[in-house]
C-alpha cells in the first residue's frame, strides 16, 4: 500500500475510494495490519515533532511581543493532532493477552477532531469529547463508547450493524448519518438523525439494556432524561411552501417513530435540527438558544469559564452564526446582538445585563426575557 494513501487516510483526507483500498488492504492478511499500526506510529511521531516545533516557534515570539492573535481553527487544528495520537495505539500493553486491545481518540477542550475509522466510517468529535473502540472493530464488531457529542457518517456494512454506546443509550445503524450528544454533566442525553434510519435502546444504570427501543426517521431528535429515563421524540415540522421544491413536505403521522414500548412522547417542533449539528462545520449557526446553554458551548469549544452576574441573564435567547472566530470576536458579536457587557481576563469571561442596550432595544427584545 502506498504510503502517501495511508497518510491521507490517516487525517482523514483520503477519497472514498482510497478509504476502500485501506479498508481491504488491511483486511487481506495479519501483516497488512500489523504494518498499518507501525505506519501510523511513524505518522503520529512525524507528527508530533512538527507540532512541537512550532509551539517552541510560538512561544519565541511570545517572547518578542506580548499579543498575539491566533484564530481558533489553527489551535484546534494543533490540538487534534496531538490528541489523535492515541487514535491506534492500544490502551492494553500486555500484547500476550488475546483480550481484545482498546483504542481512543480524544477532542480536548478548546478543540474539534475528524477520525476516519477502519471500516471507513467518518467521525467528528466536539470539544471536550472522546471516542473508544476495541481491536475487533471492523472485524467482529463495529462497536463505539463514546463521551461527549459526536457526527458519524456510517459505511454501510449489512453483516456487522455500527454502534455508539453512551452511558444510558446505545444507538445502532447500518449506513446513516446521526449526532449523539451525551456529556456527563448534562442532564439528558441526545441523538439527531440526519440521513437513514437508527435504532436507539435505553440502557439501565446496570448496562443491561431494555425494551425501550425507538426507531428514528431522518430529521427526527431523541431526548433522554437521565433521571427518569424516559425518552422524547421530536419530528421536525416542515414547510408548507409548495414552491419550493426542495423542501419537504410536513410528514404524515405514519412517518413518526415507531415505537416497540408505549409511554414514549412523541411531539412535533420548529426546531431545525441541522443547525443543532453545525458545531461540526465551518460555520457554526446558533438559532434561538438560551444563553445559559450558549455559554456551555462557548466554555467546551474555547476551553473558557463563564459565569453570570445576572441570574436572569442565562434565560436570554440569542441567534448568530460564526466561522472559526476568536473568543473576543463571540463575545463582541453577542454584545452587539443583545443586552449583554463582557468582561475576559485568561479563560475567565464574565457576562452581566447591559441596561442602556435594553432600555434602547425594549421592543424588540421585551421578548426574550
Amino acid at each position: 500500500m502506498e504510503k502517501n494513501i495511508l497518510y491521507r487516510f490517516f487525517d482523514g483526507s483520503a477519497s472514498d475510494h482510497e478509504v476502500e483500498q485501506v479498508r481491504a488492504w488491511v483486511e487481506s492478511s495479519p501483516e497488512n495490519r500489523r504494518e498499518l499500526f507501525r505506519e501510523r506510529k511513524m505518522y503520529d511521531s512525524i507528527l508530533l515533532l512538527t507540532t512541537t516545533n512550532k509551539r517552541n516557534v510560538q512561544q519565541a515570539k511570545r517572547r518578542q511581543k506580548r499579543v498575539i492573535r491566533l484564530r481558533i481553527s489553527q489551535i484546534a487544528a494543533m490540538l487534534a493532532v496531538v490528541f489523535t495520537l492515541g487514535l491506534l495505539i492500544p490502551r492494553t500493553a500486555d500484547e500476550k493477552n488475546r483480550q481484545p486491545a482498546w483504542y481512543e481518540t480524544v477532542a480536548p477542550l478548546g478543540a474539534k477532531s475528524q477520525v476516519t475509522l477502519i471500516d471507513g466510517t467518518k467521525v467528528w468529535l466536539n470539544a471536550g469529547s472522546r471516542l473508544l473502540y476495541s481491536t475487533a472493530f471492523g472485524q467482529q464488531n463495529r462497536e463505539v463508547l463514546l463521551e461527549g457529542e459526536a457526527y458519524f457518517e456510517v459505511a454501510q456494512n449489512k453483516v456487522l450493524p455500527f454502534e455508539v454506546t453512551t452511558s444510558r443509550i446505545k444507538v445502532k445503524a447500518l449506513g446513516t448519518s446521526f449526532n449523539v450528544k451525551a456529556y456527563p454533566g448534562e442532564t439528558t442525553i441526545e441523538t439527531i438523525l440526519v440521513e437513514g434510519e437508527v435504532e436507539v435502546s435505553c440502557i439501565q444504570k446496570t448496562g443491561a439494556a431494555v425494551n425501550d427501543i425507538v426507531l428514528l426517521q431522518p430529521r427526527q431528535r431523541l431526548t433522554l432524561q437521565k433521571s427518569t429515563n424516559e425518552m422524547t421524540v421530536e419530528t421536525e415540522e416542515q414547510p408548507s411552501d409548495d414552491s419550493t421544491n426542495h423542501q419537504k413536505e410536513k410528514q404524515p403521522a405514519e412517518s413518526l417513530p415507531k415505537l416497540q414500548k408505549t409511554g414514549i412522547s412523541t411531539v412535533q417542533t420548529t426546531i431545525d435540527f441541522m443547525i443543532q449539528t453545525s458545531w461540526k462545520d465551518k460555520r457554526w449557526r446558533i438559532e434561538s438558544e438560551e444563553l445559559g446553554s450558549f455559554a456551555t458551548k462557548l466554555e467546551r469549544r474555547y476551553n473558557v469559564k463563564i459565569d453570570f452576574e445576572d441570574n436572569d441573564l442565562p434565560k436570554y435567547k440569542f441567534n448568530g452564526t460564526f466561522e472559526d472566530e476568536p473568543l473576543e470576536e463571540v463575545l463582541r458579536a453577542l454584545a452587539l446582538a443583545a443586552p449583554v457587557k463582557f468582561s475576559l481576563k485568561g479563560n475567565q469571561v464574565i457576562l452581566s445585563r447591559n441596561n442602556k442596550f435594553k432600555q434602547d432595544h425594549h421592543a424588540l427584545y421585551e421578548q426574550s426575557w
